[in-house]
């Protein structure tokens, strides 16, 4: 256990999250003036991940890539599909097995984001070279891959 006190320190913690907030919102803000659709930047990234897969996506497979519960995923997929962005269709004749599709709507929607993704990216990052860019983002893929870790020790940890 630390004996730092915690407000003496930088919290990676929270301001990673405060960014994301931030970038999530200012991106949300430019979908909805569009106003053709009511999902929101989250549902953007995954749509843009199914857009651009070579192979069949399935429910099942998305729980490790997006990290999200089992339950929110599920939640998330019926509301794309609710909103007409994914269609989930028989894979290979297998009625029980359903692969996710983009919908023609989807494509637009993903487009629309992904300009406004783009937008704002070029807008936050101004004035920061791309070796400062390219540092953060190999810091901050390092320390995904230390929580990752640390959520598998402290899985471990309890199971002694």
């Amino acid at each position: 256990m630390s004996t730092k006190e915690f407000d003496s320190r930088k919290h990676i913690g929270l301001l990673c999250d405060c960014v994301g907030r931030e970038v999530k919102s200012a991106i949300g803000r430019g979908v909805k003036e569009m106003d053709a659709y009511s999902t929101s930047s989250r549902h953007g990234w995954m749509i843009g991940y199914f857009v651009r897969q070579k192979e069949p996506i399935f429910q099942k497979d998305l729980e490790n890539i997006f990290h999200f519960p089992k339950s929110t995923l599920a939640d998330i997929i019926q509301l794309l599909e609710n909103e007409g962005l994914i269609e989930k269709v028989p894979f290979d004749g297998d009625g029980r097995k359903k692969q996710i599709i983009v919908t023609e709507k989807g494509l637009k929607f993903n487009q629309a984001t992904e300009g406004q993704i783009m937008e704002v990216e070029d807008f936050i990052t101004k004035d920061i070279s791309s070796e400062e860019l390219e540092t953060v983002s190999r810091v901050l893929e390092k320390m995904q891959q230390n929580a990752r870790n640390y959520k598998s020790y402290i899985k471990l940890k309890k199971e002694d």
